[in-house]
């Protein structure tokens, strides 16, 4: 009986193997894409003012970058910092693939297809 026990941890950690590598090949392969389009995101993003940004984030995830906040060591007081364009697109470039930002701009005739030809 010790045998089909230890035969059962053995199929079991094979198991675990397999699921780890293929997550780990996922994983792999989500970053070699987010680096491929990571210049094309933000070429592309430039494009779009605050306001599409910001509409995009609103429109597509209902959210867009955390708020920040600066705590006055005197007084206690936390006052909001602003939004910049930058914020949106570094948010941008993390949550959306490259061909959902070029759906997006050409939806919204933030960008012609001729910005995407060669």
């Amino acid at each position: 009986m010790q045998r089909d026990d230890s035969h059962e941890r053995s199929k079991d950690d094979k198991i675990r193997d397999s699921d780890i590598s293929k997550v780990k090949t996922e994983m792999e392969t989500a970053e070699k894409i987010f680096y491929k389009e990571l210049s094309s995101k933000y070429f592309l993003l430039d494009k779009f003012n605050t306001d599409q940004l910001r509409d995009m984030c609103n429109n597509l995830l209902g959210k867009g970058p955390d708020v920040e906040y600066y705590e006055d060591k005197n007084t206690k007081k936390k006052t909001e910092l602003p939004q910049y364009k930058e914020d949106f697109i570094h948010f941008i470039i993390e949550e959306f693939r490259f061909s959902e930002i070029k759906e997006y701009a050409l939806e919204k005739c933030i960008v012609t297809s001729h910005f995407f030809e060669k």
